[in-house]
């Protein structure tokens, strides 16, 4: 059932279930990383660099399967977030953003280009803003 709070202004304010709030945060964290990805083809030397790369390049199989998995995650869970049960969904959207953090931490940090720091900082926010709305999910009032 949705609940309806009215605001100063007259307009009606909807709440919005946590499951599709979770699920927006997904798909705007996820963009951001395609955003990312993208842009920084555009980067001096990412490119030849690439180019260089050989298909028989010891590991490169294995490196991109590893890429794709890593990214196909927030894909997941924006359909997750909507049909999994509220027990487990809650969980795996406090621990997975948790994980994505100390990934982004790790790996994005060490660059001097001002576009991915921006886009780290903002996934950053947007997963911790994940793990918040998890983590405050609403109970029934009979519990």
């Amino acid at each position: 059932m949705s609940k309806t709070n009215q605001m100063p202004s007259g307009l009606v304010n909807d709440t919005i279930n946590v499951k599709l709030k979770l699920a927006a945060l997904w798909a705007a964290v996820m963009f951001c990383y395609v955003y990312g990805d993208y842009i920084e083809v555009y980067v001096p030397g990412v490119m030849s660099n690439a180019m260089a790369v050989s298909a028989n390049s010891e590991g490169l199989q294995t490196k991109f399967f590893a890429v794709a998995f890593l990214m196909s995650i927030p894909s997941v869970m924006v359909f997750l977030s909507l049909v999994l049960k509220p027990s487990v969904n809650r969980w795996l959207n406090i621990i997975i953003p948790a994980l994505f953090v100390l990934l982004l931490i790790g790996l994005n940090l060490e660059t001097t280009w001002i576009f991915y720091l921006y886009l780290t900082a903002l996934e950053i926010i947007l997963s911790l803003a994940t793990i918040w709305f998890a983590w405050r999910w609403p109970k029934n009032d009979a519990s």
